[in-house]
């Protein structure tokens, strides 16, 4: 029972699993401390707090101990339910239930508290930690300015994050030279071979890679961190990001493990939503409007756990918004609908945001098989999803400025210079 419950929370199937709960008695099975978290957890991811916050209540009468999990589940699903107060009263409760809250409680609790704008509830919590010697992660400190800006402070996030960049940066390890090392990145550096990945741009603290279509994010991680053990480099990359492996474009890595202060920095710039991002898309639809036109779309994206489960727009879901421009529209002979380049810049950095908040708007990415999108349209064929990250803008370690770009792949350059050729379109080519 209890693995079938973990595998309904993992599918976000919180109401079967409630009910495999239910059924464990008439089994003549009692329901322990593992099964009831999976309960709770599975609650959690659908957004149904006041039934977790009655299970967790519910298990010291059945003489079950809630552990730190349990809890942790809990005041997430306080969070999607934006009941914060009830987060932070449970948090509070935990030593008189003989726990004492860890990294992943807090967590949990200061993302309640920044989801309602609660900045200063937050802060708080951070405080908190540190009494307790809990040293707060870059996601954590990111996640609480990002609360900052919400509640009308954004002015002070850049004063905030310069005081955390000097502090990881005074414990800055040696960081390698991808630029020397020897891996595809390296062998592949010109301008015609950005079918492999390659080196963008080097800074105190972070690199940038170009992730060619087709290869995952992790794989790259792996395959170049390798290299530089091989090579005698034993700090580690950490990732604050991911590209979908059909998706192309700037990959940053952090020149450090997890826990160095490059990662920190990197996690936390992402956190607070400093980061900018503009991606290259290719969809198919009505019109949005001629060259220059800029819309928005915001709209939440829930995430099931699990293989092969697709994000869905859905109240339930975490905040997700992207903003986009036209650059050029191509017509679709013998129809109304036409092709659409836009520049694509998501605020929030939800898995296949861009992709799902095209579609549900009735213009899917050129490509895009998973959420209604086709090979073919308009006359012309894409080989391959035609979502490109052409650059972003964030810090280094030091302080400045690092802003790598990476050209449209040569697959999809030959695709716009078809479209172009057939017809004349309102052009405002990406940069």
């Amino acid at each position: 029972y209890s693995a079938a419950i973990s595998a309904c929370e993992k599918g976000g199937q919180w109401l079967l699993a409630f009910d495999l709960l239910g059924c464990m008695p008439g089994a003549r099975l009692v329901p322990n401390e593992i099964s009831c978290s999976a309960v709770i957890s599975a609650c959690e991811k659908g957004g149904q707090w006041r039934l977790a916050l009655g299970l967790l209540g519910g298990m010291v009468p059945a003489q079950l101990v809630p552990n730190e999990v349990s809890y942790s589940a809990a005041i997430s699903a306080c969070e999607k339910g934006g009941a914060w107060q009830f987060a932070l009263h449970l948090l509070d409760s935990m030593p008189a239930a003989k726990l004492i809250p860890g990294a992943i409680s807090f967590s949990a609790a200061i993302s309640a508290c920044t989801r309602e704008a609660q900045w200063q509830q937050s802060l708080g919590l951070l405080a908190t930690m540190r009494g307790q010697r809990l040293e707060p992660t870059g996601i954590m400190l990111g996640t609480a300015l990002s609360g900052m800006a919400r509640g009308g402070h954004a002015a002070e996030v850049p004063a905030a994050l310069e005081r955390l960049r000097v502090r990881w940066a005074a414990g800055r390890e040696e960081a390698p030279d991808l630029a020397a090392t020897d891996g595809p990145w390296h062998r592949a550096s010109s301008a015609t071979s950005l079918s492999q990945p390659r080196l963008l741009l080097q800074a105190p603290g972070i690199a940038a890679l170009s992730k060619p279509f087709g290869m995952s994010t992790q794989w790259l991680h792996d395959d170049l961190s390798a290299a530089l053990k091989a090579g005698g480099h034993t700090g580690g990359l950490a990732l604050a990001s991911r590209l979908d492996a059909s998706t192309s474009g700037v990959l940053p890595v952090a020149l450090g493990g997890e826990q160095s202060g490059a990662a920190q920095w990197l996690h936390a710039q992402f956190a607070a939503r400093q980061v900018s991002k503009e991606y290259v898309c290719l969809c198919a639809g009505p019109p949005f409007g001629p060259a220059g036109f800029e819309g928005r779309i915001d709209a939440p994206l829930l995430k099931p756990e699990g293989a092969g489960q697709k994000a869905v727009l859905s109240p339930l879901g975490k905040e997700a918004r992207t903003r986009y421009q036209v650059l050029e529209v191509f017509p679709w002979p013998g129809r109304e609908d036409v092709l659409t380049l836009l520049r694509v810049s998501p605020e929030t950095g939800r898995q296949h945001q861009i992709r799902i908040h095209l579609a549900s708007i009735g213009r899917p990415v050129l490509g895009d098989a998973v959420y209604g999108g086709s090979t073919s349209a308009g006359g012309i064929y894409c080989p391959r999803l035609f979502l490109h990250c052409s650059r972003m803008a964030m810090l280094d370690l030091a302080g400045a400025p690092f802003r790598p770009e990476a050209p449209l792949p040569s697959e999809l350059l030959e695709v716009l210079s078809t479209l172009r050729q057939r017809a004349p379109a309102g052009v405002s080519e990406p940069e």
